[in-house]
């Protein structure tokens, strides 16, 4: 684009622009107004002097309730709640008394705490994952990760203080680590994660 043509560009918005703003200047003089012909409502009564109609029921007065029911039971769990409502009733027939039933067996016992100290410790060590390991001179050196960490390790080192690598081997490795509450040794061997690269 040459000089004069971005001149005579510059020139044409400017006109254009120019007379838009007169054009909306010129429109917008005020008009003569019109007198309304409308008027205020008429005040409402204050609404305590309100009469409503009695034959208007109050929901909240006339709500009936059923018997709570259990969301989480099976289906035909209704039918049990209507015969116990049905056994409820009051009969006219003698009562009779009917052979206490026998107090509940106690719940059987759980897992001792050694056990769960136990189970605890073989959850943290398989939390591990074997990545594989190299033979270098002579010895073996593992590739493992816990969460973030990697750690490079020989066979006899410890991990994090408390763990220990006791055989390393190309598809295995087996770890061990002293349960405190006990003072026993728990083992776990962690097989070598696939390749899930493609």
């Amino acid at each position: 684009m040459t000089n004069q043509r971005k001149w005579l560009v510059l020139g044409g918005l400017l006109l254009a622009w120019g007379m838009v703003s007169i054009f909306q200047m010129w429109d917008s003089a005020p008009t003569d107004s019109l007198p309304s012909s409308a008027t205020s409502g008429a005040p409402l009564p204050p609404i305590k002097d309100l009469k409503l109609d009695p034959a208007f029921s109050n929901p909240r007065q006339t709500a009936k309730f059923s018997l709570p029911r259990n969301i989480f039971a099976p289906l035909d769990m209704s039918q049990v709640a209507q015969q116990k409502k049905i056994d409820k009733v009051p009969t006219s027939r003698p009562a009779k008394t009917a052979p206490s039933p026998a107090p509940p067996q106690p719940p059987p016992p759980g897992p001792s705490m050694a056990d769960l100290a136990g189970q605890r410790a073989r959850e943290q060590l398989n939390q591990f994952r074997f990545l594989g390991y190299l033979t270098k001179g002579g010895e073996s050196q593992a590739f493992l990760t816990n969460g973030q960490a990697i750690y490079i390790v020989k066979q006899g080192e410890m991990l994090e203080g408390r763990v220990q690598v006791n055989r390393i081997e190309p598809e295995t490795i087996v770890l061990s680590t002293q349960v405190l509450e006990t003072g026993s040794h728990v083992q776990a061997t962690i097989p070598l994660t696939p390749d899930t690269s493609g």
